[in-house]
């Protein structure tokens, strides 16, 4: 998998990776954690669901997907093996 995110994906991503929810309020969405709610554009959530970053439950939640998730420890990892330095 190879992603190219824009910005404000990638602050979803952060987003949900810091534990937030996706809650759906009539036709607006947030992200909510406690207190603390930033709203998203519909537009943003299905962008990354069609990029295969988020999946979209039966249930209606919101959560990263399977593969996005080992992508991402893919590129923490120190060892990088497809990099060469000249």
């Amino acid at each position: 998998m190879k992603l190219k995110l824009t910005p404000t994906q990638n602050l979803c991503i952060g987003f949900l990776e810091s534990g937030f929810k996706v809650v759906q309020v009539e036709e607006h969405f947030y992200f909510m954690k406690g207190d603390r709610k930033q709203k998203v554009l519909f537009k943003t959530l299905d962008a990354l669901v069609n990029r295969g970053a988020l999946k979209h439950g039966n249930d209606g939640d919101y959560s990263l997907s399977e593969e996005f998730l080992e992508y991402r420890k893919q590129m923490r990892s120190p060892i990088k093996s497809s990099h060469t330095h000249h």
